[in-house]
């Protein structure tokens, strides 16, 4: 990670509470990626798109992954499921990877579609591969 990265973190912790970020996750790629609970999702991304210094407006992706067989969980909490987003800040030249951990009793998830309206196919697509819910999700279908 490079300071720009850390500074990221600090962001978040200085609003939001260091209780905001659940783990911090080093990966090959080298992008900041960092493990958040879902009660604390709109506020952090609509931090992350119109408040913080050189905003992340743009939502590059946003998709699940099932955890259940995953043996090797370094920097991870345990979870059944994870969904996963990703987002770029041009002003920065920089991308953020955002997981929240999710448990097989309780799929759901608050849709972040009044943040990012392309959310909207990305959560329609995770709902119909993972049976993730995404909450006040406009049109979840399958």
């Amino acid at each position: 990670m490079n300071s720009d990265n850390h500074n990221v973190i600090a962001e978040l912790g200085s609003k939001f509470g260091d209780q905001s970020i659940l783990y911090k996750q080093f990966t090959r790629d080298g992008t900041t990626t960092i493990w958040i609970d879902k009660k604390n999702l709109i506020q952090i991304f609509k931090y992350l798109k119109n408040e913080i210094t050189l905003p992340f407006k743009m939502l590059y992706d946003l998709t699940g992954i099932d955890e259940r067989t995953r043996t090797s969980r370094l920097d991870q909490p345990d979870s059944d499921f994870t969904v996963v987003y990703h987002l770029t800040s041009f002003e920065r030249n920089e991308d953020i990877r955002i997981k929240v951990p999710l448990r097989e009793r309780d799929l759901s998830i608050p849709s972040i579609t009044s943040v990012w309206e392309s959310a909207n196919w990305y959560e329609r697509e995770v709902y119909d591969m993972f049976g993730i819910n995404f909450n006040d999700h406009a049109g979840l279908s399958r």
